[in-house]
């Protein structure tokens, strides 16, 4: 009778999967019996599912997506953040996979008060050079290179800002104390001017594109005006003020669906959103640390805003849109004053290989027998998702680096090899060879007793 123990356990667990598709479930067979010759008990085995958005990112994540698609893990894309340092010639490219900088080619000549960053969404990055000047460049992401593009029709200083409209035109504030506002043509390398802003711009000033027709201006100057910009009707429109008076690290970025994020700077940590559809303003979280000259804000996509503290600093931050919430990132390769920038260059294609580790599961039960493990996935050609497990009968970290991860594998499900202990975890790694193509992780389910 002892050789039908496993055939029944298995048994257990099917019908435990069949389940898996209403929710976290626990079952068991209890089937004792008695012969002259022997007996036996089966065992009970407890399903730990994870599926959802939550469950993956509760757990570490290393180049993994979770937020494309929320409820499964792929590949995260191979996008980067560029910025400008400010008072500085200093140019950073930040992998955001990685959360890693690495130096660029330098501007042209230093950048200051009014220094401006925007993305064209194929190949070029616009640059304002600010610091009371007119010089105005473009960056080519293929080559690596600057090249002067026409001057700006009037000086730039503090309060300058740049938003690229999706199609052909770059919106500039000129700031400086005064209502200067202009359109750039990238095709035609021409400035026009266009209807001055409601009032005069200064430090703290900033714009962003909302995807549609609209571009959205903060004032800047110790002020809490915010003005919304008709690029169909060359007009701007007085919306609601911003919570308190914005100043020098005014910054805004658009989510691409409906709100607006900012930083208030004036060295304060005050961060709030804006409703484009209700034209009202809400608290968020505030910023790890004040926010001064040289804050910035990019929206990277998916559900993360990344930040510059400015004022000196060398903090750059992640803001999650979802959680509310913020972490701190690999800090910059030098202080950002006046004039640091940050725009998004977003990829379409995919890192080589990623990591997702579970969050540890306490059983209850010392020497806690690990069953099975399932996993559902999509796997295009030229890709692969493995997985490791660990389990210990003492509690560790899931960033634990000395217990050791045991291989198990590519194929689902894993029902032999798989160790004992009360903590358990999972660790899952996808990987590709063609970098246009992602496998999917759809949900996991452990099994143990």
């Amino acid at each position: 009778m002892k050789g039908r123990l496993w055939p029944i356990t298995l048994t257990v667990i099917c019908l435990l999967c069949l389940a898996a598709g209403i929710g976290q479930v626990s079952g068991g067979l209890t089937d004792s019996e008695v012969s002259p010759a022997n007996s036996f008990q089966a065992w009970i085995s407890t399903q730990w599912l994870q599926t959802t958005l939550a469950d993956f990112d509760s757990g570490l994540s290393v180049q993994a997506d979770t937020r494309s698609s929320p409820g499964d893990v792929t590949l995260a894309r191979d996008s980067h953040i560029y910025a400008l340092q400010g008072g500085t010639p200093s140019f950073w490219v930040y992998g955001i996979p990685g959360n890693t900088w690495t130096p660029q080619t330098s501007t042209p000549n230093a950048v200051g008060a009014g220094g401006a960053l925007a993305y064209d969404g194929s190949r070029y990055i616009y640059a304002l050079r600010g610091n009371n000047s007119r010089a105005f460049w473009r960056y080519d992401i293929a080559t690596g290179m600057w090249a002067a593009r026409a001057n700006t029709p009037a000086n730039v200083g503090a309060g300058g800002s740049l938003a690229y409209d999706g199609t052909t035109y770059v919106y500039a504030l000129r700031g400086n104390g005064t209502n200067g506002f202009w359109r750039y043509d990238t095709t035609l390398n021409i400035w026009a001017t266009m209807a001055n802003t409601p009032a005069a711009v200064a430090a703290g000033g900033a714009l962003a594109y909302d995807g549609t027709r609209y571009v959205y201006a903060f004032r800047g100057n110790n002020r809490n005006n915010f003005w919304r910009y008709d690029t169909a009707s060359d007009s701007w429109q007085v919306m609601a003020n911003a919570p308190a008076r914005v100043d020098a690290g005014g910054a805004l970025a658009y989510d691409g669906i409906a709100y607006l994020y900012a930083f208030r700077g004036a060295n304060r940590t005050a961060f709030w959103r804006y409703d484009i559809n209700n034209n009202s303003w809400t608290t968020m979280a505030n910023a790890p640390a004040n926010v001064g000259a040289g804050g910035a804000l990019t929206y990277a996509g998916p559900g993360y805003i990344f930040a510059f503290s400015g004022g000196g600093t060398t903090a750059f931050w992640r803001y999650d849109v979802m959680g509310n919430s913020w972490a701190v990132m690999a800090s910059a390769l030098g202080g950002v004053g006046a004039g640091g920038s940050l725009t998004c260059v977003g990829a379409s294609t995919y890192v080589s290989s990623a990591t997702i580790a579970s969050q540890v599961r306490d059983t209850g039960t010392t020497e806690a027998r690990w069953d099975a493990l399932f996993w559902d996935e999509t796997l295009p050609a030229n890709t692969s998702i493995t997985f490791e497990v660990r389990a210990s009968d003492t509690p560790f970290a899931a960033d634990n680096a000395v217990l050791p991860w045991i291989p198990v594998g590519n194929i689902s499900p894993i029902t032999s090899g798989l160790p004992s202990g009360r903590y358990i975890q999972w660790r899952a790694t996808l990987t590709t060879t063609d970098n246009v193509l992602t496998p999917v992780l759809h949900e996991v389910r452990a099994y143990h007793s």
